[in-house]
């Protein structure tokens, strides 16, 4: 599994909107993009999909920006993800690689398929466990609350 461009600074621009709205702030989308070092352009991209999840919303006006649309302790990870990108996993995806068939010829007795399943479950799980709450905590706590949560998921 990969982790797009997308995913990633969506997650980072969401924190940048989490830890204001805590201060009862508005982000800006020009200091979230400078804060994470992309264009305006992809920011507001970004954030425009955030919006169209119902994880941001925007407040227009000359003091407008951005703000969490709920409080960052209920707002998690997966929602995050799939609002960027969809599924990590497709569950149809015997039916993406049938080689020369059309349907594939190991639907009866696939292994792979079980450990693709088994891996994007624990991740799902995961990241359901893991809240914007959680992201803005230090990291060496954070780390030991995954691994914690980890060693409860397998």
């Amino acid at each position: 599994m990969k982790i797009t461009a997308q995913e990633e600074y969506g997650v980072r621009c969401l924190l940048q909107v989490a830890s204001l709205t805590l201060k009862g702030e508005l982000a800006s989308l020009e200091d979230i993009a400078k804060s994470e070092h992309i264009t305006t352009d992809y920011a507001a991209k970004i954030l425009t999909t955030l919006r169209q999840a119902n994880l941001v919303e925007s407040v227009r006006g000359k003091r407008g920006g951005y703000k969490l649309t709920r409080p960052p302790e209920k707002i998690y990870l997966d929602e995050v993800v799939r609002s960027l990108s969809g599924e990590l996993f497709e569950s149809e995806s015997c039916q993406q690689f049938p080689g020369n068939d059309l349907k594939c010829i190991h639907i009866n007795c696939c292994s792979i398929r079980s450990v693709w399943m088994s891996i994007s479950q624990i991740l799902s799980t995961l990241l359901k466990r893991v809240s914007l709450s959680d992201l803005l905590s230090k990291e060496d706590v954070l780390t030991k609350y995954l691994k914690k949560e980890l060693a409860l998921t397998i």
